[in-house]
């Protein structure tokens, strides 16, 4: 199959010829119908996330299940799906306390772009191929975890499903799953791209209000105004002055899609005392976070949040089903549609901040 393999970080993605294996115990092959390209994907190409080489990208996927390997019996041949990235284990400590985002085993095949036996199923000249999140879906086929599929029914476009398997229901499910964001609650959404409008459409379907959209780029903020987004702020101006103004004392929750120590630092300052920042950007696991300490005294409170606090199997059905009732608009996240061998433009475009998300659609 073509693959868009990374090499070596600050190199381009190479189109290439990549065997695949089949499935094993567990696990289904998938034709791939497309592909989301999200910041994780950018920060393994520039080091941000480490990863071992040669690996294929890409973990928002979509597709058309063509192989199940033994004792599968959830997912069927010709089914289609959406790949969670997260190949929940189903039996370790969090998996059975019902946070399966948190999988013991799975962190280490995420860590090391493997399945969650440590193993990959793609060779390159006889070479291993590493699959990012044990997914690699810059590519026309996927070897996955069975337990990371979710059905999707007719009605929804793969091309636009793909973008449940991480960026939407990481930001979709923060509003979803933090129960400070409520009817009433003032809220701010720290950076625009995909993740940051997903979180502002969960947070309009809670009930937020008011909704104030955060971001350097005039049309991401005008978009996040279509989306639900009650107001606007220039993230490149004063930040906490315009949020004072706008709410008095600051809002109830922020939530921080970007993932920076100044970003971080923002999302902690506009708070109204007892407010509550939500962290789902990612920044560099060693770098430090700047915060005031005054504002513990005003009973402040800092969270992560890991893939939106989701359970797959619970929340992409429930982001689906406001898509189907017209109150989640995914075509709206969506800049371009792009082929396989543009790979490293959509990559290149994130890097320079342009639009929301780009989606890799096979078979063009």
């Amino acid at each position: 199959m073509r693959a868009a393999v990374l090499h070596e970080r600050g190199k381009p993605l190479e189109i290439a010829d990549v065997e695949i294996e089949a499935p094993r115990a567990g696990e289904v092959k998938i034709q791939l119908a497309a592909s989301g390209i999200c910041r994780s994907d950018l920060s393994i190409t520039n080091g941000t996330l480490k990863s071992p080489m040669p690996v294929v990208l890409g973990h928002e996927a979509a597709g058309v299940v063509s192989e199940l390997g033994e004792g599968v019996d959830g997912v069927s041949v010709g089914e289609r799906v959406v790949v969670s990235l997260s190949p929940a284990c189903g039996e370790c400590l969090f998996c059975v306390e019902g946070a399966p985002n948190r999988c013991l085993k799975m962190v280490p095949g995420m860590i090391g772009s493997t399945m969650l036996d440590g193993t990959t199923r793609l060779r390159l000249g006889g070479e291993k191929v590493y699959q990012l999140c044990g997914v690699a879906s810059f590519a026309e086929e996927a070897i996955v975890c069975a337990r990371s599929c979710i059905p999707v029914g007719d009605d929804i476009r793969l091309e636009r499903a793909c973008l449940l398997g991480c960026g939407v229901l990481t930001g979709a499910g923060a509003a979803f799953n933090t129960p400070e964001i409520r009817e009433g609650a003032g809220l701010a959404v720290l950076g625009c791209g995909g993740v940051g409008l997903a979180a502002i459409q969960g947070a309009r379907i809670a009930g937020a209000s008011p909704i104030i959209a955060i971001d350097v780029d005039p049309a991401k903020l005008e978009l996040a105004g279509s989306l639900g987004a009650t107001h606007a702020v220039d993230g490149g101006g004063d930040v906490q002055k315009a949020i004072r103004k706008l709410t008095g004392l600051g809002v109830h929750v922020s939530i921080e899609a970007i993932g920076t120590p100044a970003t971080i630092e923002t999302a902690w300052e506009i708070l109204r005392p007892g407010g509550l920042a939500v962290i789902i950007g990612m920044p560099r696991a060693g770098e430090k976070i700047p915060i005031r300490a005054g504002g513990l005294f005003q009973e402040r409170r800092m969270a992560g949040c890991v893939y939106g606090g989701a359970d797959p199997h619970r929340d992409i059905p429930r982001v689906l089903d406001h898509v189907r009732a017209g109150e989640f608009d995914l075509d709206a996240l969506v800049t371009e549609e792009l082929s396989l061998g543009r790979a490293q433009e959509a990559l290149d475009a994130l890097a320079a901040g342009v639009g929301a998300r780009h989606v890799i659609v096979h078979g063009r």
